[in-house]
């Protein structure tokens, strides 16, 4: 019991070291298509790790027929007993489904996968990366997240709503998109 207790709270400061860096990210890089990501892990003492971070989205690509989210992860991989392991900063693929847009938000479902990360194999839960352009006037991306919406009324092929979504990942990232 003492074991687990020490590895929520190893997790807790894990959680809050990785909250404190997405606020600086808001800061420093401007808006990007976010997710909070969560894996599993059999560690070498048979227990169960975890990994916890956070994905930026850079870019969509149609793989195997899917529409893909291409980002990096940053986090931290622990063991159960919460010793951390190591920082990860890598690049994760996450298969998109239920993908919807307005011209202020835009909200997706990212499948659950296994990666490699730091020479483990690690099982990632799905989770939902969205982005909302509402910054107090105009919204950001707006041009771009009004088409995606569009586009979504019908039934895209994987190639044009890739291409959709990639146009929003790039307006986002630009300084001063509207």
């Amino acid at each position: 019991m003492k074991r687990h207790g020490f590895a929520i709270l190893a997790m807790l400061g894990i959680g809050c070291a990785c909250a404190h860096g997405v606020l600086a990210q808001d800061k420093d890089e401007g808006a990007a298509i976010t997710a909070r990501v969560h894996g599993t892990f059999l560690d070498k003492a048979g227990g169960l790790g975890v990994l916890s971070g956070d994905m930026t989205v850079v870019r969509f690509e149609v793989r195997n027929g899917m529409v893909t989210a291409i980002g990096r992860i940053d986090g931290s991989l622990a063991d159960a007993a919460g010793n951390v392991l190591g920082q990860v900063g890598q690049e994760l693929a996450l298969p998109v489904a239920n993908v919807a847009s307005t011209c202020n938000q835009l909200r997706m479902d990212l499948a659950a996968t296994d990666a490699v990360v730091l020479q483990t194999l690690v099982h990632f839960d799905g989770e939902v990366a969205g982005f909302d352009s509402r910054d107090g006037t105009t919204p950001k991306a707006l041009g771009v997240l009004c088409a995606a919406g569009e586009l979504l009324r019908g039934k895209p092929a994987p190639e044009s709503l890739a291409s959709a979504l990639d146009a929003v990942a790039v307006a986002v990232k630009s300084p001063g998109s509207r």
